[in-house]
């Protein structure tokens, strides 16, 4: 048999069907066939499956073999399931991360080598994914107006992410605002359109009372952008959710703080419990009256006038009462002066009054002659007088001094009794 004759073209080499050209590359993300054009979308944190198919069309076999893909975050490697590709036969290699924002395209390269021809088959593709970021973002400030008892709440809505966003609403459920209730640039708490990169600020004035108050802020959107998940199903835009949140305080208003606060008289026109009064802060007691001398050109206090300042601190006696003032006065409530011997305390109106001390009595010889009692009747009928109006204390007292004296005149007659007993018996004695 006669010997065949091959010759080889120009082209490049072959050898037992061989070549630069002997292998073939296709890719798919998300089992979705990547055309660089319209590359996939996928979700901003999703799972991306990239897949390489390598085909060996020619009858030698491929040692080494490799894949680079630029489109992959650093690090993510494409793990084939060995590398020597046997002539005519396919396999498939996995690169796995997670999406990225942004599009992510790139040109795809693979080879293998044929070491007894010294030849290197090389093939590319074109592929990548689209990360759909849908990034919505609020932001929240409270100003308090003291002035117009309420509060200012200002919302700042903006658009973070790489698509624009529709249907922006706003609410605050904390401070019950729906989205009626706030203004958006003129228009309720409902932007229609907010494009990647945008803002928009919404306020509302609201009126709380006096106290501490929380707002709770919440937007919600969505980029209408339908994506696919790793087995290559589609998924329907997510409503995304922004929330924020601000502690407000609301203080009393000026015309409150003086509400609820009591004053009183002190000794020298201070309240009770004022720096410099030197009195303590005691509640005036029910039915206590004004002790002490009556001012000067002051008529008396009648009963009318002594009833009418009860359950009213007033004076001395209501607070700090001086020295010689003690308990009494109507139904033992009160204080009161406590008189001294002699007719000075005067019931009038029901109550304890306090009577102007007499003056020290004079001599008989200094006294005018209109005070000198005319007879001895006269001066036993106004002392009976004087008797009958010098109150129950002044009784007790004047009581209590008697009896004082009868004591001395009992201890007389207990040291002159035995005496005079004595002396008879030694006068009969003698006799």
């Amino acid at each position: 048999m006669l010997p065949c004759l091959v010759l080889a073209g120009s082209g490049a080499a072959r050898a037992g069907g061989a070549g630069d050209r002997a292998l073939r590359l296709s890719v798919t993300v998300n089992d979705r066939a990547s055309g660089g054009e319209r590359p996939v979308a996928v979700r901003a944190g999703g799972q991306v499956v990239k897949r390489y198919r390598l085909v060996n069309q020619g009858g030698a076999d491929l040692h080494g073999v490799r894949v680079r893909d630029p489109g992959n975050p650093s690090g993510v490697v494409v793990r084939c399931p060995r590398r020597v590709l046997v002539g005519l036969t396919s396999m498939e290699c996995v690169a796995r991360f997670r999406a990225l924002p942004g599009t992510r395209t790139a040109t795809v390269r693979a080879e293998g080598r044929v070491p007894s021809l010294g030849l290197t088959a090389r093939a590319t593709d074109r592929a990548g994914y689209t990360g759909v970021l849908g990034a919505l973002v609020l932001g929240e400030r409270v100003r308090v107006a003291v002035a117009a008892g309420g509060a200012a709440v200002t919302y700042t809505v903006a658009n973070r992410g790489n698509r624009a966003l529709y249907d922006v609403r706003l609410t605050d459920p904390a401070l019950r605002l729906s989205p009626g209730a706030l203004d958006c640039g003129g228009r309720p708490g409902v932007v229609p359109v907010l494009p990647s990169g945008a803002s928009v600020r919404c306020t509302a004035t609201v009126r709380r009372p006096a106290g501490t108050h929380r707002s709770t802020g919440v937007a919600t959107a969505t980029d209408r952008v339908g994506t696919y998940d790793s087995a290559g199903r589609r998924v329907p835009a997510p409503l995304l959710t922004a929330r924020a949140g601000a502690s407000f305080t609301v203080p009393e208003e000026e015309a409150q703080d003086g509400e609820g606060s009591s004053g009183g008289v002190g000794v020298g026109g201070a309240a009770p419990g004022a720096p410099g009064s030197g009195v303590a802060a005691v509640p005036p007691p029910v039915g206590a009256m004004p002790v002490g001398p009556p001012a000067p050109d002051a008529p008396p206090a009648t009963g009318a006038e002594a009833g009418a300042g009860a359950g009213i601190g007033v004076g001395e006696a209501g607070v700090g009462a001086p020295p010689g003032v003690v308990p009494g006065g109507v139904g033992g409530e009160g204080l009161v002066e406590a008189p001294p011997a002699g007719p000075e305390g005067v019931r009038e109106g029901g109550a304890v009054a306090a009577a102007p001390r007499p003056d020290p009595p004079r001599p008989a010889s200094s006294r005018p002659e209109s005070s000198r009692p005319e007879s001895p009747a006269a001066d036993a009928t106004s002392r009976a007088a004087g008797l009958d109006d010098e109150g129950f204390l002044g009784r007790l007292r004047r009581r209590g001094r008697e009896a004082d004296e009868m004591g001395v005149v009992v201890m007389l007659l207990l040291l002159l009794v035995p005496a005079a007993l004595a002396a008879a018996l030694l006068g009969n004695r003698r006799s």
